[in-house]
Formats: structure tokens, C-alpha cells, sequence
């Protein structure tokens, strides 16, 4: 809520995040240590201490700030602010609005690459930013959070917007452990986006479907909620760059997405993020209620 009503730009949403300093971290390591020339037993090995080293000192880090989050008013608070600035929901949809407008005189092509990548872009944003990072906090604090934005934010470095699976060795450690923690917030996500075809008219209920869809070499953290998507609008998407990708959606499914898929994805996205909000109330009303 607070990343909703404050995450502007001019406000929460131009303060730089938590992601920023992690992000770089991984890309000035992977940058050092993931290199063409070495093997990919080495690369592989680089990965793994990479791993070692960083994941315990990110969960100690976390464990400080649950126990700083709980020491008073205030600090509870500050600590609010900064789970917002993992969530960055406004920041993403004013991404996608300023890329649209950026495109809007382009040729057709372009249009329609630029369409299909907010789609990705939007989805991906409230299935991870939103549901698996508050559904990772509720459980285990900053100390499960942490970690895992260090295993998510080395993915988006290398194959943001699309749902294959990084094929560099170094990596071979980081996507499975990724894909473990979100698995619950994937589920939940899916189901969200699911149920939100419910609400939103010219959408087909069979968006279900999408979830018994299998794509090999994907990660399932990104195949799932899109794949619903897809079938809900009737759309296809690449699983990765290049003509010679294999696609998902259904057989008939549109590749030359348009604004009006985009507005409607958002407004898909919208009713799931209600849904979801809906559903945290009623679940934390529950924990709350006497027994």
C-alpha cells in the first residue's frame, strides 16, 4: 500500500533500492568472474563461491534489520519504506507507460516487439516484485529476502523479460535455488492472474490451461504466470530472443500484440493486485482474531 500511494518518482520511487546495490554487486562479479576465455567447470566453480560467500552474509544482514525493524515505532516504519522499495509496482507501470510513449511513432514492428516486452515486463513485475517478495518477507523477514533477491536480480541481469533459462555455467547454481523460493509466490501469483480473468470482460477462462502448458528450459517462475496470461488474451510470446525461439500460448495465439493487449494485461494485473491485497487482509485478519 505504501509503495502504491508513495512510489512515485518524485518520492519513494526516486530513492535509489536495495536491488540497485545488489544488482550491481552481481553484475561487477559476474563481470570479473564469468568470462568466455575460462572454462565451464571454472565458471561453474566461480558461481558456487560466489554463492557461499555472499548468501550467508545477506541473510546475517537481513536478520539485523528484522531485529532493528521490531526495536520501536519509528524504526518499524523505516523498514516499511524499505520492503517498498523491493515492491516498485508504480515504478514498473511508469517504465511500461514512458516506453509506450516512446514507441507510439515507430514502425509496426517495433510496436509490437516494444508491446509484447511490457507485457513480460508487467507481468513478471507483479508475480516477483509483488507477490513472491512480500510472500518470501512474510515468512522468513529480510533474512529469507535478501538472499533470494541476490539469486533473482542475477537472473534479470541476463535474460530480463524473457522466461528460458541462463545458459551460462556460472549461473548453474543461482536459477535453482531462485526458482525453489519462489515457487509459493509463483503459485499464488498464477492463481491470482487466473482468477482475475473472472472480472475483466473479453477474456477467455480458459487462461487455466496455461498452467498444465510444459516448456523445457524455461524457468517456471516465469513461464507459469505469463503462459495464463496468454491463454486468457489469446496471445503468444517468444521464450527467448531470436526467430528461432519456441513460443507459448495457445496455437492460435497472437504475436503482434497491440495497445489495447497491453491495456488489458494491466487491467488484468490491476484486479490480481486487489485480489491480492484482498486476500493478505483476510489472512491477516484471521492471525489476528482471537481463538
Amino acid at each position: 500500500m505504501l509503495d502504491l500511494a508513495l512510489g512515485s518518482r518524485r518520492l519513494l520511487g526516486a530513492l535509489p533500492g536495495p536491488d540497485d546495490l545488489i544488482g550491481g554487486i552481481n553484475a561487477f562479479l559476474r563481470g570479473r568472474l564469468d568470462r568466455d576465455n575460462r572454462s565451464n567447470g571454472e565458471r561453474f566453480i566461480r558461481g558456487l563461491i560466489v554463492l557461499v560467500a555472499l548468501l550467508p552474509l545477506l541473510h546475517l544482514a537481513g536478520r539485523f534489520l528484522d531485529a532493528f525493524a521490531f526495536a520501536g515505532t519509528a524504526q518499524s516504519i523505516l523498514l516499511a519504506v524499505v520492503l517498498s522499495l523491493f515492491i516498485r509496482q508504480r515504478q514498473v507501470w511508469a517504465t511500461m507507460l514512458a516506453s509506450s510513449k516512446a514507441y507510439a511513432g515507430t514502425t509496426s514492428d517495433t510496436q509490437f516487439e516494444n508491446n509484447r516486452a511490457n507485457i513480460r515486463k508487467i507481468t513478471f513485475g507483479f508475480s516477483d516484485n509483488f507477490v513472491s517478495n512480500l510472500l518470501i518477507f512474510t515468512i522468513g523477514g529480510f533474512g529469507l529476502l535478501l538472499p533470494y533477491r541476490l539469486l533473482r536480480l542475477a537472473l534479470d541481469t541476463t535474460e530480463e523479460s524473457y522466461i528460458q533459462r541462463p545458459q551460462s555455467p556460472y549461473l548453474s547454481g543461482f536459477w535453482p535455488l531462485a526458482e525453489l523460493a519462489a515457487l509459493p509466490g509463483t503459485l499464488l501469483a498464477s492463481l491470482l492472474i487466473a482468477m482475475a480473468h473472472i472480472f475483466v470482460p473479453g477474456t477467455k477462462m480458459s487462461a487455466i490451461i496455461g498452467m498444465a502448458q510444459k516448456v523445457p528450459q524455461t524457468l517456471f517462475s516465469r513461464l507459469l504466470p505469463l503462459n495464463i496470461l496468454a491463454h486468457g488474451l489469446g496471445l503468444s510470446f517468444h521464450t527467448a530472443p531470436g526467430k528461432k525461439a519456441a513460443w507459448i500460448g495457445p496455437k492460435s495465439g497472437r504475436a503482434k500484440q497491440t495497445a489495447m493487449d497491453v491495456r488489458k494485461t494491466a487491467l488484468i494485473l490491476v484486479v490480481a493486485l486487489l485480489l491480492g491485497i484482498l486476500v493478505g487482509f483476510l489472512v491477516l485478519g484471521f492471525l489476528l482474531s482471537p481463538q
